[in-house]
């Protein structure tokens, strides 16, 4: 399971990317293909409806 405040697109988060050396935040869809690549094949996603705020949990 990832769980993360940002989903990678938000800018709040996106700043500290500028401000953090070698701070990234990831989209659902990179993690996404991420996961796939290493094997996993049930992958549920979901984010919050107002938040920036995700979930990925898969399983092998």
């Amino acid at each position: 399971m990832i769980c993360n405040e940002s989903d990678g697109k938000d800018k709040a988060s996106l700043k500290y990317e500028k401000i953090i050396d070698g701070m990234k935040n990831h989209t659902v869809e990179e993690i996404t293909a991420s996961l796939k690549k290493a094997g996993f094949s049930e992958i549920k996603a979901d984010h919050h409806k107002s938040k920036p705020w995700i979930t990925v949990v898969a399983r092998k």
